[in-house]
């Protein structure tokens, strides 16, 4: 037995409270070591007053990492306390038991003994901070505002150029706006996506809108606060969710407080917002290194000081502005990982108190435990589980590999969270899935149909569903195509089609068994429960196999002649 591969953390994402006196548990083993685990369990009390005995359950084996085995179970517990530990059998037949103190020998003293078992003193639904139950439920379409539709003419900025025109560059003003956004409300309706994520459109001088000046104010080139209002209206008109972008790390070399910084040094009311350690701020004439913290190397984004009492009331407040005035649903926060968690924590609980169904997502683009519960986000940006299907599609990792990392990002979080993870396959920061996909049509609407499959709450960015291409930025913001021709007119029904089935399957795909099968070239994902099969069957190969014949088919790429060419999925329901 490899004791080494054991492990269990209680109170981390091995153990989730589902519900009142639900609590799944899960434990890893060595992969191909354990031949089965069994959960002992009982009310601390009342089971060493005499009054209840120990219960049993079997774990039943779930996903397999490259190097682990995962098994999980859901208890009830009538009175919200428990105590427990593991009885491990290995292939061999050789017990041991595990709990809080470690290993202990399979006898029934050891099993009498309480100090033996892990501890949940009482199950808390409120300290689950189960994310809003729409989320799991949502399929998001996030805007670049600048370049999504330009429906104001009148508020263009200057120099802008004509839609569509020229190389787009990192200086580059195409007129998009919030009237933009609303004229196009039905079509996103069409689209059949429920949820907009609006990259920031707070007042600044760029195109982007992450280098802040004023959080309080639209940024005139995009419109008015009444636009705004009428936006937010018309989507839930129209049963979407509306999430804004706000950016607290950092802000803009132009706004108010650095610029008072500037003026009037240490001397400045803001001296203490930002990271400074040297007087004047700017770089140091020998070394030419910034004296003060920015995001990334941008000397035009200074990083704010949000352990500054001053620094939190403001933010908060600018969270609960666009929340109590204009009713959006959800935020997401800009480069969340590098902020104290301590900050996050008192803004997370501010705005749950305000609204209770917020949804509330951070930026990462890595595992990011940290970040999710204990008073902060429900979720994050889950770059690790999307990203590994970019390399899996164009040949840069194994079948067996991609399996295995893949079931590793999904056993980071607990299971509720899980289902609330925001899943894209590009976004306004990384080159557009078809240029990634190096223009192979079958294999960007396999990658789409794979994200669909999966737990979590998955994201169309802006022209993907008119299979609109583009590099790394600022090429991956392109102006939106709103004339595409018949190719990506297809394409647009096929994401129609798609974001339907997952919409239709969403409490399902969120919640049922997952099994994945490799058979030679061929990655299969089963989706399974007591009522229904969902299969996906992709070609990853490169060349074709014979397809699967069955009435039940719903979807499929690459499908010719009774064959599945390289690239191509089927999607089949039994």
């Amino acid at each position: 037995m490899q004791l080494a591969g054991i492990s269990h953390r209680p109170e981390s994402e091995d153990t989730a409270v589902l519900a009142d006196h639900q609590l799944q548990v899960r434990i890893q083993t060595a992969r191909d070591d354990i031949a089965q685990v069994e959960l002992l369990f009982a009310d601390s009390y009342l089971w060493q007053e005499g009054t209840t005995d120990l219960q049993r359950v079997a774990l039943a084996p779930g996903l397999a990492t490259q190097s682990n085995q995962y098994w999980q179970a859901t208890l009830t517990v009538p009175t919200n306390r428990v105590v427990y530990a593991f009885l491990l059998t290995d292939t061999a037949g050789r017990t041991i038991g595990y709990g809080e103190g470690g290993f202990f020998a399979d006898d029934p003293t050891n099993w009498q003994t309480v100090a033996n078992y892990f501890h949940m003193p009482y199950l808390h639904v409120s300290d689950a901070e189960l994310p809003p139950a729409w989320v799991k439920d949502t399929v998001w379409y996030q805007i670049f505002p600048e370049r999504f539709a330009n429906g104001d003419a009148h508020n263009d900025p200057a120099g802008v150029q004509p839609w569509g025109a020229g190389t787009v560059k990192r200086d580059s003003f195409y007129g998009g706006d919030l009237a933009g956004i609303t004229e196009h409300l039905d079509d996103l309706a069409a689209l059949g996506v429920n949820g907009l994520y609006l990259c920031p459109i707070f007042a600044s001088p760029s195109n982007h809108k992450y280098d802040t000046i004023d959080h309080f104010e639209i940024d005139p080139h995009f419109g008015t606060k009444a636009d705004f209002q009428a936006l937010v209206e018309g989507a839930h008109d129209r049963g979407m969710r509306v999430m804004l972008d706000a950016v607290f790390n950092h802000f803009g070399e132009q706004s108010p407080q650095w610029q008072d910084v500037i003026k009037h040094g240490q001397q400045s009311r803001f001296a203490d917002w930002f990271h400074i350690h040297g007087w004047p701020v700017g770089r140091d004439l020998q070394t030419h290194q910034l004296n003060y913290e920015t995001f990334a190397t941008g000397a035009a984004m200074p990083k704010v000081n949000t352990q500054n009492p001053a620094v939190q009331a403001y933010l908060i407040d600018v969270t609960k502005y666009w929340v109590e005035q204009f009713g959006i649903d959800a935020w997401r926060f800009d480069v969340a990982d590098e902020v104290d968690h301590g900050f996050w924590r008192q803004l997370c609980g501010a705005l749950r108190a305000v609204k209770p169904d917020i949804y509330l997502l951070g930026e990462s683009w890595h595992s990011s435990q940290a970040l999710v519960g204990n008073g902060q986000f429900n979720a994050v940006m889950n770059y690790p589980l999307t990203q590994p299907i970019l390399a899996l599609f164009n040949g840069k990792l194994s079948l067996a590999d991609y399996v295995g990392k893949t079931n590793l990002e999904l056993m980071m979080y607990r299971q509720p969270n899980q289902e609330a993870m925001f899943n894209a396959l590009d976004t306004h920061d990384t080159p557009r899935l078809l240029t990634t996909l190096h223009d192979d049509l079958t294999k960007f609407k396999s990658a789409l149909a794979l994200l669909m499959l999966l737990p979590g709450s998955p994201c169309v960015y802006y022209g993907t569903e008119v299979a609109m291409a583009g590099g790394a930025d600022p090429d991956n913001r392109r102006c939106m195509n709103w004339h595409p021709d018949d190719q990506a007119q297809q394409v647009r029904e096929f994401v129609t089609a798609l974001i339907k089935f997952r919409r239709q399957q969403a409490d399902f795909l969120a919640t049922s068994t997952l099994i994945w099968s490799i058979e030679d070239q061929c990655l299969t994902l089963i989706r399974t429960d007591a009522e229904q099969t969902i299969t996906g069957r992709f070609n990853l190969g490169t060349t074709a196999v014979a397809a699967t014949t069955t009435p039940a088919s719903l979807m499929a790429a690459g499908v010719v002649g009774g064959q599945l060419t390289a690239g191509g999925f089927e999607l089949t329901l039994a």
